[in-house]
C-alpha cells in the first residue's frame, strides 16, 4: 500500500501554514484535505508498524496466525489496486483505529493472535467495497462478523468462509450457509436476510450512528467513570437520529462552513452508557463526551438533551480530532514530563497537551456562539444567551492562552498556532474584553 505524505508547506510561498490557518478553528477545503490525508498517512504507518512487528518477531504469534495475516494483507493490496478510495475509506474508519491501537499494544501470544483475527474483517470489508472477487476464511468471535462502517453479520459459527463474486457475497460454515447475504454496490456494503444488523446513516452526511461495532470504543471505557459504548438495545437509534437532524440544522443555519467541516470530518457518533465499570454512574444531569487520538472522526457522547447541546458537542469534539491529526503532522509542543496547569474548565490540573486541546475547543465554541448571536432574526432572549455563552467560553480561552504562551513547551509551529488563536479571540470578544468565565467544567475524558 502506498503512503501519501501531506504537504506541510506555506513557508516557501509566504502563505500561512496549515497551523496558522487552522488556529481560527475553521477549515477550508485545503485544510480538510490536509487533515484527511494526514489521518490516512498515519493509519498506513501504524498498519505497517504492525506488519513490521510480525516480520521482526516471528515468535510473537503462531505460524498459522502470521500466514493468515499475510493472506489478509495481500487481499487488501489487491483491493487497493482495484479501487483505492473505498479501501482508504475503510482503513480510515475510527473503529479500525481503535482496533489497531489495541493490536499494537497487545502482548505476544494469544492476545496478539486474537487481535490479528479482526484484520481479516477489515481487509474483507475493504475488498467487498472495492468490488474485488475473493474467497477467504474469517474468524467470527461469538458467531459475529463485524464489518467496519457497515454492520454485523450473525453467522452462528466461530469461523466462516466469505465468498464474494459480482454484487453479492455469501457466508458458509462447514459447507452450509451461515448468516445473511452481503450486498455491494457503488462502494457501499449492506446485508440482506436474517442475521444482519446494519449501521444507521446520519442524514445529510456520510457518517453513521455506531452502536454495534465491538471496536467502536476503547476497552477501558471513556472518562473517569469508564463509560462503555451503549448497546443498540439501550433506547434504539431513533432518538439519536432526531437529535442529529436538529443539531445539524442548527449548525447549518448558524454557521454553514462549520457545519460543512463537521460533515466532512465526522465518521461516526458513538452513544455512551451512563453506567461505567465497577458500578460507577454519572451523577444526575452530568454529561460526558470524548474523542480519542487513535480514532479521529468518532464522537463519543452521552444522550444530549437538546439540539444545541449536541451541536456544542459536535463543534467541541471536532476540534479535538483536528488538533490530534495536526499535532501528528506538525508537532505543536514538547510537553515537559510531569508539568500540569490549572484551567477554568476542569477541576483537575491538566498537562500542556490537555490545555491546548481544551483551549482550541473552547475557542471554537466561542466562535460558534458569536455567529449564533449575530443571526437575524433572533429573539432578544436567545441572542443574549448566545452572547453570554460566547463571552463565557471566550473568558476561559483568555485565561488559558498565557499558560500556553509562557510554558516554554511550544514548538515554533505551536507558538504560531497559539498566537493565531489569540488574534482570533481578540476579534471575537471585541469590546467585550476578556471577561471572567462562568461556564461549567468540561466532561471528563475529552481527548485521550
Amino acid at each position: 500500500m502506498t503512503r501519501r505524505v501531506p504537504d506541510k508547506g506555506g513557508a516557501r510561498s509566504g502563505a500561512p501554514s496549515p497551523a496558522g490557518r487552522l488556529a481560527r478553528t475553521r477549515s477550508g477545503p485545503e485544510d480538510l484535505a490536509f487533515l484527511l490525508d494526514g489521518l490516512h498517512s498515519r493509519r498506513l504507518v501504524l498498519l505497517k508498524s504492525l506488519l513490521t512487528r510480525l516480520e521482526r518477531r516471528p515468535s510473537a504469534v503462531p505460524g498459522h496466525a502470521r500466514e493468515r495475516f499475510a493472506e489478509h494483507w495481500r487481499l487488501l493490496e489487491r483491493a487497493e489496486e482495484h479501487a483505492p478510495l473505498p479501501v482508504r475509506d475503510t482503513l480510515d474508519h475510527p473503529s479500525v483505529g481503535n482496533w489497531l491501537a489495541a493490536a499494537l499494544t497487545a502482548a505476544d501470544g494469544e492476545p496478539l493472535t486474537r487481535s490479528l483475527d479482526h484484520f481479516g474483517a477489515v481487509a474483507a470489508t475493504a475488498a467487498l467495497r472495492a468490488g474485488t472477487d475473493f474467497a477467504l476464511d474469517l474468524a467470527a468471535p461469538g458467531g459475529i462478523l463485524a464489518l467496519p462502517g457497515a454492520g454485523l453479520a450473525r453467522t452462528g459459527a466461530e469461523t466462516v468462509r466469505l465468498t464474494a463474486h459480482g454484487r453479492t457475497a455469501r457466508l458458509t460454515a462447514d459447507g452450509r450457509r451461515a448468516g445473511p447475504v452481503l450486498l455491494r454496490a457503488a462502494g457501499r456494503l449492506s446485508g440482506a436476510g436474517a442475521g444482519w444488523q446494519g449501521l444507521r446513516r446520519l442524514p445529510g452526511s456520510g457518517a453513521c450512528l455506531d452502536d454495534l461495532d465491538p471496536y467502536r470504543a476503547p476497552s477501558g471505557g471513556v472518562g473517569r467513570a469508564a463509560l462503555p459504548a451503549a448497546p443498540r438495545e439501550a433506547g434504539g437509534p431513533e432518538p439519536w437520529l432526531r437529535r442529529w437532524r436538529a443539531a445539524l440544522a442548527l449548525l447549518r443555519a448558524t454557521d454553514p462552513q462549520r457545519a460543512a467541516e463537521t460533515v466532512a470530518l465526522l465518521r461516526c457518533l458513538v452513544p455512551l452508557a451512563r453506567h461505567g465499570a465497577g458500578g460507577r454512574v454519572l451523577e444526575a444531569g452530568a454529561k460526558a463526551s470524548a474523542t480519542f487520538r487513535a480514532a479521529p472522526g468518532a464522537v463519543f457522547t452521552t444522550p444530549p438533551e437538546s439540539a444545541a447541546e449536541l451541536a456544542e458537542v459536535l463543534v467541541h469534539e471536532t476540534q479535538h480530532s483536528k488538533l490530534s491529526v495536526l499535532h501528528d503532522l506538525v508537532p505543536l509542543h514538547q510537553a515537559a514530563p510531569g508539568a500540569v496547569h490549572r484551567v477554568a474548565w476542569r477541576a483537575d490540573p491538566r498537562p500542556l497537551a490537555g490545555v491546548l486541546q481544551g483551549t482550541y475547543a473552547h475557542l471554537a465554541l466561542a466562535d460558534f456562539w458569536d455567529r449564533a448571536a449575530r443571526r437575524r432574526p433572533l429573539p432578544p432572549a436567545a441572542a443574549a444567551d448566545a452572547r453570554a455563552r460566547r463571552d463565557s467560553y471566550g473568558g476561559q480561552v483568555a485565561q488559558a492562552l498565557p499558560i500556553l504562551l509562557e510554558s516554554g513547551e511550544l514548538t515554533p509551529e505551536g507558538r504560531e498556532f497559539v498566537e493565531g488563536m489569540e488574534r482570533h479571540l481578540a476579534v471575537l470578544l471585541g469590546t467585550a474584553g476578556h471577561c471572567a468565565p462562568f461556564g461549567g467544567t468540561s466532561p471528563a475524558g475529552d481527548v485521550r
